[in-house]
């Protein structure tokens, strides 16, 4: 029986590693000859909205996605998807660019780096985590932009909390809730 496949577009971009039209050896739309029981793009949900996998990732589900991206070499997402039938190419890209990628650092920073970012911040600004993170092989933007934000910047006071400044969080909170973010715009530094 013949059927006709529409491969997934996702709205989203999903990075500079992903594939454009045809590079996987797929166009946008694709007939393909469809077989009960055969692993093709017209067995995932093309049309309409597609299922997503909303809780963590299991074992199994990351020792597959490092043999899938073993397999077609960290591209052709769209392919490496089709192995979980309920995560998008999204989710597999971001799993592997940021948890699963084994160039990741995720110990701790040398003073190289923390110069580098401080260069980077003061060249880019403290918003483009991503360009600044390009300039640190095995960082990521959430990486760079937490170490500026918590340990680098030099607005950050890190000294200890005047009875002042304790009066004022406590009046802030009681206002606020959790909502740090909100209490931070009271207590700057």
């Amino acid at each position: 029986m013949e059927q006709t496949c529409v491969e997934n577009r996702q709205s989203a971009a999903t990075s500079s590693s992903s594939q454009s039209e045809g590079s996987c050896g797929f166009s946008r739309r694709t007939k393909a000859v469809c077989s009960p029981g055969t692993s093709s793009p017209c067995q995932r949900r093309t049309t309409g909205p597609i299922r997503r996998a909303k809780g963590g990732w299991t074992l199994e589900e990351d020792e597959t996605l490092r043999n899938a991206v073993k397999t077609y070499k960290g591209r052709c997402w769209k392919k490496i998807a089709e192995f979980f039938p309920d995560r998008s190419e999204v989710q597999c890209l971001h799993r592997w660019q940021k948890v699963l990628n084994p160039d990741l650092i995720k110990g701790p920073w040398t003073p190289e780096e923390d110069e580098k970012i401080i260069e980077l911040v003061a060249t880019y600004g403290p918003t483009k985590w991503s360009v600044i993170a390009k300039s640190l092989s095995g960082r990521i933007g959430k990486q760079c932009r937490e170490r500026w934000h918590n340990h680098l910047n030099p607005a950050i006071k890190k000294d200890a909390w005047t009875p002042e400044e304790e009066q004022k969080l406590i009046a802030a909170h009681k206002i606020h809730g959790n909502k740090w973010a909100e209490i931070a715009k009271v207590l700057p530094g």
